[in-house]
């Protein structure tokens, strides 16, 4: 009787992602803790060297996605177990490490604040750092108060004469800037911060999280602006 329940002909087919949830499925399911017994056990199930290699891939790409690790309480050089991220990815999908990917390569300041709360699924907490990071920067470049807050704060940031609208570009522009911010703000930053807010497609929280970064991007321009 095959030990593993992966279909030889189907294997090599898959995409790499959907391939790695199966293995690392079946390797729960098992009980294994080695990747070097799952593929021994693959092989006395006689699958062909094709889905072999297919599986070695799939392991090679869950460790770079951090779903497996290496175990260090274990002898084995080849002993894994499945990471934090890694249970969540099986639970959920992999949606769930799509998103949180979506979270590396934004503007620094946001990354610092998104990611952690991205890497133990607190997707929301993750967009309400991001537009606080704005909000942060925006007082902090146009040397508004701390009783300045929100959407109001935006307003007054980029509105007509305010500290960091600028006046060289047309009015179009300008009001364009304006209303970018503080709709960011009011509708991605203000509703958490009222009601609990739950980010059903984790796509959208990452995408949230991207908006945040390119208002970053342009506040950096604003400051280069400022100091010019």
């Amino acid at each position: 009787m095959s030990r593993t329940s992966l279909a030889p002909d189907v294997v090599p087919q898959l995409p790499v992602d959907e391939l790695a949830l199966q293995v690392l499925r079946d390797f729960v399911r098992i009980g294994e803790s080695s990747t070097t017994n799952y593929i021994k056990w693959a092989k006395e199930d006689r699958l062909p060297v094709p889905a072999l290699r297919a599986i070695a891939e799939a392991f090679e790409w869950s460790r770079a996605h951090g779903l497996i690790a290496h175990d260090f309480t274990q002898s084995s050089a080849e002993a894994v177990f499945v990471t934090r991220l890694g249970n969540k990815v099986l639970s959920e999908g992999v949606r769930v490490l799509q998103a949180t990917e979506r979270a590396q390569g934004v503007h620094p300041r946001i990354e610092a604040v998104a990611r952690p709360q991205f890497l133990i699924g607190q997707f929301e907490l993750g967009v309400f750092a991001s537009l606080k990071a704005v909000e942060v920067r925006v007082r902090e470049l146009g040397t508004f108060t701390e009783d300045t807050i929100g959407v109001d704060l935006m307003n007054k940031a980029f509105g007509p004469g305010g500290p960091l609208a600028d006046s060289s570009v047309g009015k179009g522009e300008q009001e364009g800037t304006r209303a970018l911010f503080a709709g960011a703000y009011g509708v991605l930053r203000n509703p958490s911060a009222h009601r609990e807010v739950s980010y059903a497609d984790v796509s959208e929280a990452a995408e949230a999280v991207q908006a945040a970064s390119l208002l970053m991007r342009m506040l950096d321009r604003v400051e280069k602006r400022l100091k010019a």
